[in-house]
C-alpha cells in the first residue's frame, strides 16, 4: 500500500510495555515533559493498570518511544484516553508516534471504545498538527490545565 509505514523496513518495532521499561520510560517523560511528567511511580501504575494498555517503540534496538491510553466507561459506552505520548528527540520524524497511536487504536477498537480523547497544550503545534493527521478532532479548550497556566485542547476522535 502506497505511504504505509512498514515496520520491519523502518527498523521500528512496537511491543507491549513492561515492568523492565519503567525507568526508561521516566527518563523519556521527563525528557518529553519536564514539570508536567508522570513519575516513576505513576507510570509503573498505569502499565499494570487492568483498563491501561501500554506500548514501547524500539527503533533498531533503541528505546524510542512510548504511549499510554486507559479505557474507561460512562453513559454513552466505552471509550478511551491517551494519557501520555513521548518519542525521544533523536527518533522524532520517522513515524514512531504515527506508529503508536495506531498501535493504541486500533488495540481500543478491538477493546470495544467508540472514541478516543486526549489533552494537548494548545500551544504544542506539531503534537496538535500530528493528532489532527490520525483523525482527531478539536472538542474544546480546557483553561488552565497545566500548571503552568496553559490551556488544554481537549480533542476526540471516533474509533
Amino acid at each position: 500500500m502506497r505511504g504505509h509505514l512498514n515496520q520491519a523496513t523502518c527498523g521500528i518495532h512496537v511491543r507491549p510495555a513492561t515492568e523492565g521499561d519503567v525507568e526508561s520510560m521516566y527518563a523519556l517523560e521527563q525528557m518529553c515533559f519536564d514539570v508536567e511528567a508522570f513519575s516513576a511511580h505513576q507510570l509503573q501504575y498505569l502499565i499494570n493498570a487492568k483498563t491501561a494498555y501500554s506500548f514501547v517503540a524500539e527503533y533498531d534496538d533503541a528505546f524510542a518511544g512510548f504511549i499510554i491510553g486507559l479505557t474507561n466507561r460512562n453513559r454513552f459506552g466505552k471509550y478511551g484516553r491517551i494519557y501520555t505520548l513521548d518519542v525521544d528527540y533523536r527518533f522524532r520524524r520517522r513515524g514512531i508516534a504515527t506508529i503508536l497511536l495506531k498501535t493504541l487504536m486500533e488495540r481500543l477498537r478491538q477493546a470495544g471504545c467508540t472514541n478516543c480523547f486526549l489533552e494537548v497544550k494548545v500551544d504544542n503545534d506539531k503534537a496538535v498538527t500530528l493528532y489532527e493527521k490520525m483523525g482527531f478532532e478539536r472538542s474544546r479548550i480546557v483553561p488552565n490545565y497545566y500548571s503552568d497556566g496553559v490551556h488544554a485542547l481537549k480533542m476526540k476522535k471516533t474509533l
